[in-house]
């Protein structure tokens, strides 16, 4: 009678490898759709396994199969941000001006951790353990992987992303929305310039711009449900080059976010409709680039809810835990259109900074518990 395989022990094996292999990514941070030496070093490390890794030549990122029909997959994420590293980090990085500062390089070290631990327990059923490139744009590289047919045919698909407000060892689950639709938004506002001792015989453009960037949020709020949460915030104004000169154009630029997937589809007429109205007393014309960028990530319940069972099984009671909706975006969204999908939440507080900035710290020991939990998720769904 074949021994069942210890996954705990297996999962002990292979985390400090995993480990090793995160802080080499760490050290090697790429961007978005140049993660060159970073799919190489994965595949060096499925396929030192007894793996195969699947590439996309030229372009970057890849997948590993576990048995002959992958049923249910799991995603990790390769690039890395343009932040300079602070000095005192540990294992910081080597590359000058960029920076794994929002845990991909975790995220891809613990999915190698998982195709190794599956392909040990030779399970009956398959699963796709996807690397993917690009997720810090907009659109991201979920989208090429989507249109190459990558997801095609799963069941369900998880993904994890890093939360440095969470305890090591907590999983945060939560159905239904879990991060916001993410759209660019550019506004030319333009006018006739002139003097800024007569801006009553022209369009005085920077009151106009600057009446734009205060009262818009506030008119798109009113405009939707006020059920249906929506966030517009510009982070870039640029207007005129002379103290004594009224431009002849404003360039604001922001982003609009919402959690509703409906409200999402109409926010550019409603951006459009508002822009007009706001400007209208001011005499100013105006030219909209609207860039839809990404949906909502609408988690799944029955993947969130059989996930909660198997990681609470495997890794013991208040190992998961609720967690609440971020205003952040994921193309994880992109898969949706195909699969269902849960994003979870993996804790990985040690007192560093947020996601996105060059303070942002991870404790290692996330990494095995990803690695266990993750397995865990995806044996509940080939069962």
């Amino acid at each position: 009678m074949p021994v069942t395989p210890d996954i705990g022990a297996l999962v002990d094996e292979i985390t400090p490898h995993a480990v090793e292999l995160r802080r080499r990514l760490h050290q090697h941070p790429e961007p978005a759709r140049d993660e060159h030496r970073t799919t190489a070093m994965v595949r060096r490390f499925v396929e030192s396994y007894g793996l195969v890794f699947q590439g996309r030549e030229p372009a970057t990122g890849g997948f590993v199969d576990i048995g002959a029909q992958p049923r249910v997959g799991f995603r990790a994420d390769l690039d890395a941000l343009p932040i300079a590293e602070p000095e005192e980090n540990p294992n910081r990085s080597l590359i000058q001006g960029w920076m794994h500062a929002c845990g991909h390089d975790a995220h891809t070290a613990i999915a190698a951790g998982i195709a190794v631990v599956l392909h040990r327990l030779t399970p009956e059923q398959g699963a796709r353990i996807v690397f993917q490139p690009a997720e810090e744009t907009i659109p991201g590289g979920a989208r090429d992987l989507v249109a190459e047919g990558v997801v095609d045919g799963l069941r369900g698909l998880f993904a994890f992303h890093v939360d440095p407000s969470l305890a090591v060892g907590r999983i945060g689950v939560k159905s239904g929305p879990i991060t916001a639709s993410a759209d660019r938004v550019t506004i030319v506002v333009d006018g006739p310039g002139g003097h800024t001792s007569r801006p009553h015989r022209t369009v005085d453009l920077v009151s106009a711009a600057g009446r734009l960037a205060a009262e818009i949020p506030g008119v798109i709020r009113k405009a939707v449900d006020a059920r249906s949460p929506v966030v517009v915030a510009f982070g870039s104004v640029h207007g005129g080059d002379a103290f004594n000169v009224i431009p002849t154009q404003v360039e604001i630029r922001g982003t609009v976010r919402t959690l509703d997937p409906a409200l999402w589809n109409v926010l550019p007429s409603l951006l459009d409709k508002a822009i007009e109205a706001v400007l209208a007393p001011t005499g100013a014309g105006y030219t909209l680039e609207y860039r839809q960028g990404i949906a909502p990530v609408v988690n799944d319940r029955r993947l969130v809810e059989a996930a909660a069972r198997a990681v609470e099984n495997a890794l013991g009671e208040g190992t998961v835990v609720d967690t609440e909706t971020s205003m952040g975006g994921e193309d994880f969204s992109d898969y949706l259109t195909v699969a269902p999908g849960a994003l979870l939440r993996l804790g990985t507080e040690c007192g560093g900074g947020d996601l996105h900035s060059a303070g942002f710290l991870l404790d290692e020991d996330c990494i095995r518990v990803g690695i266990h939990a993750g397995v865990a998720a995806l044996l509940a769904q080939m069962g």
